[in-house]
Formats: structure tokens, C-alpha cells, sequence
């Protein structure tokens, strides 16, 4: 396809820019730790004497404060309240930080200030609820005056989970280099096996987005984003950064028993792209000298850096239930409630070709209407040669009545379907007005020399970091949500490069702020991030955001397995993501002209309805019997989303990439959910599945929710034990929905 060499162009732009980089250059809290209390339902933060605690009724953790002004914060409790289970030792530090060469951690900072605090839900999530939150400033007086850290653990009613947000600032006339640290550790006596989850994106890379290791009782320091800890009955505590992977992204534990996760920047060198594309040398790039050279930030004078934010819950009842409670925590309080809408894509399958037309488009509308679609997203090329400017091309797109609203924008408008819209924000085109009126926001050197590669969208690079083009960008995207009504945007392209003083941890950093801006200006619309072609923001930070586009159906390419199928890698894709993350988040591509034999809408429709629902094909074509079986999925999907959890129990093991094995899912929430299970293409007919979540006391009604039959009444006993599911075709589906009955 068209669209994929662009994007190895894309791929390989983004290598030569991160080459061109590889050496990076070189409102204050008041309070004090008097008596305090503050509450949101459950959630209590509390300051006594000589201790603080923040707790729901699920987890509280316990800190020993000393005076003002003197040093010895330390963790003495985290306990599951649930389960009477204390997990930290009686002084656990809570942070590490090193600092130009110099080692310092929660106990030997100064403690400024200590407040109590009722906080709001985050603005991007309605209903998200308020919570209670500890935020402790510390001084790092070992460095001298100037230097604070700031720390906000915050946790919400009925929660296992404690976030902590950390910002380093620096008041001093000096810079500061970081070059590592930890956004949350606990130390702990208890005999724990710990394990760890890695995830990678560049799906036209790679398969292996998720993998998780064992990594026993002793010591190890790995590349992960969640740390899971368990005493080997299904208990434990667990960590999680909201952050992108790479090798940068660390989790770990110590002789001592200190089990943190955490940042060392000086692990990573450089962004490969499709540079290098058979495992394991593709993507971020490892400092070959470890722990000599590679990365740090700089942190200039009177500047705030913002470490990120970690999530440390507790759990029983297994490793999924560390998931679940992690899932249930970070969509209600921290992921934007975006509409689980149904769309259309114009990429598949008119790329960047001739049908890519006002004409063709309000066909596609008409039909895609019929088939129950919501939004309707025009892809890279609606934009022309304008990448930068955003205009619409007024070739493919005309403007009759002169005022910068295409007639194909009024038309959709008319229909009812909501108007979606590709941009690649980061980047500009060569023949750009702005880019040539405003140089200095150019990343300078690199984007001068990519905006002369040859894409027909444009491959220039903006510096994300200015403000001045912040301001601008935030411009354009009001015009298309105020004049063209647009209701959901996918972000493309952007990769984190070096700009002059400004290195990529900055660039990714400013862009993630910066749309995060957007979300807030605009309210109940949709921001997700294109995450194909390399790491980008992949799997937290994105998922923070919104949906991730996470699959442009390439199979052929280096690092996939043998036989990988299209299908076969979209249930891959949901089942990599759950239990961890909601399938909801990830980018799913309907149909995309293989809707054909051994393929049926009864079999693709559940799978794209797991995921964030978009039909890749020109619906036009369908046929009529394909179009009623669409219509009623599309027609349940609407009337059951609601009902739909977007935490989902992994109730398989065996990866469905290849192409063979059995997928079940169990979307879950409180006592009741559903059960999507897929058989592939292999000879096994029935499958015993054993539910998770399920009251082993209560009895569930099971229904077929496509012919509306009651199976039957059974117990939770029963369903863990293991429910027959029996498919007598290859390539067939079934959707349970499973429900308590009264008493």
C-alpha cells in the first residue's frame, strides 16, 4: 500500500532525526506538617503529630514525618485493608533521585512542607469524582538552596491504588542534569516473587508488544512498566508507571528487599525506526556503555520538571485481580472518557489515491450510516500539500462557498454522523506558508533538513517545546472543532526528536502536555495517538490520552511470526493489551477487505467491538447479508456500550497470533459482565473456559446475547470451574452476557 512506504519514509526520517540528536545539549506549595484532615467519600488524608496516612477503605499508607526543616520521611505502613496484609517494612524510603552524580532518596531530603487536601476530578473525565490527596515538598539541601521536590500521593473512594505525581524545580542559578530515579519503591520484609511486565510498540515492526517475565525472589533491575509482587497465595502489592516503554523504563529490586520502579535515562541513546527491523535491534536504541554516557535531562534555572506519575496498589485473589484493581482505578480517575463510538476510516482503502474525493466520501457516509457508523474520519491526504497550514485540499475537498468550510464538511454535517479528522501535528509539509513566516518554530537543525525528503504529507519538524507554535496548533484545532464540527482527531506521525537545547525526553514531554491542553479546551472530544510505527507513547502515557493506533495490518514485515494473519494479529493486539489495559484503548480496523471466506461479521464484529471500533473498507461493497449481520452488531453495540467494563479478565494464556489458538476475554466490573470467546483456525471444538470475578455463593443467568437464548442459571462455583464453550466451525465466535440473579 501507498500509506506504508510513506510511513517507512516517516520511519526512517524520525531515525535520521533522532541520529542527528543523539548528544543532547546541554506556583511553589506552601504548608506545614500542622494537624490536618481532608476527606472525598472514603478517601482520607490525615497529618497527626508525627504521622501522615492517606487511605480508602481498600489501602492506607502510613508515613513517620519529622519536623519542618528537618530530614527522615519514611513509609511505615502499607497495608491491604482488605485482606489485613501489611506490606512495607517499618521504614521504607519512598523515592530515589540522582542528581549530577549525587544519590539522594525520600529519607535524607529535607521535608519543606506537608498538606492535606481535597482534589477534584480530573476535568477530561466527567463524573471522575473528587479524592484526598498528601502533598509533601522536600529540599534537596545536600545540593544547596533552590532545589525542591514536590510529591502528590493521591487516592480516590473505594480504591486500592495510591498514584504519586512527582516534579523536581529548580530555583538555583545553575542547571541541574538528572540522570535517574524512582517514582515509587517499597522496601519489605515479606518473601515476595516479583514479576514484570515489558511492553513495546511499532506494531510494523514487531508482535511482541507485551512480555512478561518472571523475575524470582533476588535481585534485578529490568525494562518494565508494571512491577507486580506476590507471597505466592495471590497476594501483593503492585507498581505501574505512566509512561511510554523503552529501555529507559525500569523496575527493580535490591539485596535489601527495596522493590521500586523508576526511571535511568542513561540507558538510552536513540530512536531506530525501521533503521533496524528483526528483533532485538529495533526501536529505542540501549547505550552501548552503560553506565557511562547515554541520556539525561537537563533542567535549566528557574525551570519545573515533571518526573511523571507511578500507581502502587495492593491485591488477592490472584494477578489479575492487581490488573483489575489497577484498570478500575486508572480509567475512572485518570483515562479521558472518550465516546466508544463506532467509525470509519477513509485510509482503507483509499489511501492516498484518486477515491480520496468529496464524491466518493459522501457515498461512504450514506453507506456507512446504514451500517450504524457514528463517526466518519478523513486520513492523511484531505490536508493535500497544506501539512503545517491545514487547509483542506480544494481539489478533492471543493469550497464553494469560499469560506473555508468544504461542501463535503456541510454534507456530513447534514447526515447526522459525527466528522473525525487524521493530522500529523508535528510536522509540516516543505511548501508550508506558516513554517516559512515562523522559521524559529522549526526543530532546528533537523526539521530544516527533513522538510526537504520527498512525502506527499509533509516530513518537516516543528519544535513542540515552543510555546509560540503551541499557541498556534491549539488554533488550528479550534477552527476544525468550532468550523468543522470536528468531534475526534487521530495523531500521526509525531516522533521525539532533539531540538537545539530541547532533547526528546523534552519534545515528547511538551507534545503529551499540549494535547493534554487540547483535551481540556475541548471537552467530549477525542484525541488519540497513531502508535505504528515506533514507541512513541505506548502503553501508559498513550492510553492516558486516549485510543492508540496500534496496528496498520502489516504482517509481512520484519520481526512477525510466520503465518501471522491480519485477524490473527488484531486478536493479538486485545489480548496483549488486557488484563493490564482496557481493549477499549486500542485502535481496531474492521473488516479492511477481508471480509470473505473463512471470515463472517459473526466472527470480526465481536473482536472489533473489544477494541476501539473503526470499519478499515469501503462499506459500499458489502453485501446485503453482510450488511444485516453488521447492522445488528452495530445496533447491540449502541445499546449495551454502557453496560460494556472496560477492565477485561485474560481468561486464555496461549497467544492467538498463531492463528490456532482459543481467545476468551471476560470484560468485568463489580459482579457481572460478558464473555467473548473466538475460536480460530484450529481442529479443537470446545473449549472449557474458567470465569474470573464470579461469587462462588451466587448463581449468573447466561445468555447468548446474538440469539438472545438463556443457556442456563449456574453457580460461580461452576463458571470458575469451567464453562464448556462449544464453536463446530473454524473462524466462529460467541458473546455471553453474564449476570447475577436476584438474591
Amino acid at each position: 500500500m501507498k500509506k506504508r512506504v510513506s510511513r517507512r519514509a516517516r520511519g526512517f526520517a524520525a531515525a535520521t532525526l533522532a541520529i542527528l540528536g543523539i548528544l543532547p545539549a546541554g506556583g511553589a506549595m506552601t504548608g506545614s506538617a500542622a494537624d490536618a484532615r481532608a476527606t472525598a467519600g472514603d478517601a482520607v488524608a490525615s497529618i497527626s503529630g508525627s504521622t501522615a496516612q492517606l487511605a480508602s477503605s481498600r489501602i492506607r499508607r502510613t508515613w513517620r514525618i519529622p519536623a519542618i526543616g528537618s530530614t527522615g520521611v519514611r513509609t511505615v505502613g502499607l497495608e491491604d485493608r482488605a485482606a489485613h496484609r501489611q506490606w512495607s517494612a517499618p521504614l521504607s524510603n519512598d523515592m530515589t533521585l540522582d542528581i549530577g552524580g549525587v544519590a539522594l532518596d525520600s529519607s535524607t531530603l529535607a521535608l519543606e512542607g506537608l498538606a492535606a487536601s481535597r482534589v477534584p476530578g480530573d476535568p477530561r473525565i466527567p463524573g471522575a469524582g473528587a479524592g484526598a490527596r498528601l502533598s509533601f515538598r522536600y529540599s534537596a539541601v545536600a545540593l544547596g538552596s533552590g532545589i525542591t521536590v514536590e510529591r502528590d500521593y493521591t487516592t480516590y473512594p473505594g480504591s486500592a491504588v495510591i498514584e504519586v505525581d512527582t516534579r523536581l524545580v529548580n530555583r538555583s542559578p545553575a542547571p541541574l542534569r538528572v540522570s535517574s530515579f524512582s517514582l515509587d519503591e517499597v522496601t519489605s520484609p515479606a518473601p515476595v516473587t516479583a514479576e514484570v511486565q515489558r511492553y513495546v510498540g511499532g506494531s510494523d515492526w514487531r508482535d511482541d508488544f507485551r512480555a512478561a517475565t518472571n523475575a524470582g525472589t533476588g535481585a534485578f533491575d529490568a525494562e518494565a512498566e508494571v512491577l507486580r509482587l506476590d507471597d505466592g497465595t495471590g497476594q501483593g502489592w503492585f507498581n505501574v508507571a505512566e509512561r511510554r516503554g523503552g529501555d529507559m523504563s525500569r523496575a527493580g529490586r535490591d539485596a535489601a528487599g527495596r522493590a521500586w520502579i523508576g526511571v535511568d535515562y542513561q540507558r538510552d541513546l536513540f530512536d531506530w525506526g525501521p533503521l533496524q527491523t528483526s528483533p532485538p535491534d529495533y526501536n529505542r536504541l540501549a547505550n552501548p556503555t552503560y553506565p557511562v554516557g547515554g541520556r539525561q535531562r537537563t533542567l535549566p534555572p528557574l525551570g519545573t520538571l515533571r518526573l511523571g506519575r507511578a500507581y502502587t496498589g495492593v491485591y488477592v485473589g490472584g494477578a489479575q485481580e492487581a490488573a483489575r484493581g489497577f484498570v478500575e482505578s486508572f480509567t475512572r480517575h485518570d483515562m479521558p472518557a472518550y465516546q466508544r463510538s463506532i467509525g470509519l476510516n477513509s485510509f482503507h482503502p483509499w489511501s492516498h489515491g484518486p477515491g480520496l474525493n468529496d464524491q466518493q466520501m459522501r457515498l461512504e457516509v450514506d453507506a456507512a450510516k446504514k451500517l450504524g457508523v457514528e463517526t466518519f474520519m478523513l486520513d492523511d491526504q484531505w490536508q493535500g500539500q497544506s501539512a503545517g497550514d491545514w487547509n483542506f485540499d480544494p481539489v478533492r475537498f471543493p469550497d464553494s462557498l469560499h469560506n473555508g468550510t468544504p461542501d463535503f464538511v456541510r454534507y456530513i454535517k447534514s447526515t447526522g454522523v459525527g466528522f473525525a479528522l487524521w493530522m500529523s501535528p508535528a510536522e509540516f509539509n516543505g511548501s508550508s506558508t506558516t513554517a516559512a513566516a515562523h522559521p524559529d518554530w522549526i526543530c532546528t537543525p533537523t526539521g530544516q533538513v527533513t522538510k526537504f525528503i520527498q512525502d506527499d504529507a509533509g516530513l518537516g519538524v516543528w519544535d513542540v517545546t515552543n510555546p509560540a507554535f503551541q499557541a498556534y496548533l491549539g488554533g488550528v484545532i479550534d477552527r476544525a472543532v468550532t468550523s468543522w464540527g470536528v468531534r475526534e482527531f487521530k495523531f500521526d506521525f509525531q516522533s521525539w526528536v532533539d531540538c537545539g537545547s530541547h532533547d526528546y525526553l523534552d519534545y515528547e514531554d511538551a507534545f503529551v502536555a499540549m494535547v493534554r491542553g487540547f483535551q481540556q479546551a475541548h471537552p467530549g472530544v477525542t484525541f488519540e495517538l497513531d502508535e505504528t510505527n515506533d514507541q512513541r507513547a505506548w502503553p501508559f502515557e498513550s492510553a492516558a490520552i486516549g485510543p492508540s493506533w496500534f496496528d496498520n495490518g502489516h504482517t509481512g514485515g520484519g520481526g512477525h511470526q510466520p503465518g501471522l494473519t491480519y485477524v490473527g494479529k488484531e486478536l493479538h493486539d486485545l489480548w496483549s493489551a488486557a488484563p493490564w489495559l482496557p481493549t477499549s484503548s486500542i485502535g481496531f480496523g474492521a473488516y479492511d477487505d477481508f471480509l470473505k471466506p473463512p471470515y463472517t461479521p459473526g466472527y470480526l464484529m465481536p473482536g472489533a467491538l473489544l477494541g476501539h471500533f473503526t470499519f478499515w473498507t469501503d462499506v459500499t461493497r458489502i453485501s446485503p447479508a453482510d450488511a444485516a449481520e453488521t447492522r445488528w452488531w452495530t445496533n447491540w453495540f449502541r445499546s449495551k456500550r454502557g453496560t460494556i467494563p472496560r477492565f477485561s479478565y485474560e481468561d486464555t494464556t496461549a497467544d492467538p497470533a498463531d492463528g490456532t489458538s482459543w481467545l476468551a476475554l471476560q470484560p468485568w466490573q463489580k459482579d457481572s459482565g460478558y464473555l467473548f470467546v473466538f475460536r480460530q483456525g484450529g481442529d479443537e471444538a470446545t473449549r472449557s473456559i474458567s470465569l474470573q470475578g464470579v461469587s462462588a455463593t451466587r448463581t449468573y443467568a447466561v445468555t447468548d446475547v446474538r440469539t438472545g437464548k438463556r443457556i442456563g442459571t449456574f453457580t460461580g462455583k461452576t463458571l470458575a470451574a469451567g464453562f464448556p464453550i462449544t464453536l463446530t466451525t473454524a473462524y466462529s465466535s460467541e458473546v455471553l452476557e453474564i449476570a447475577p440473579t436476584r438474591g
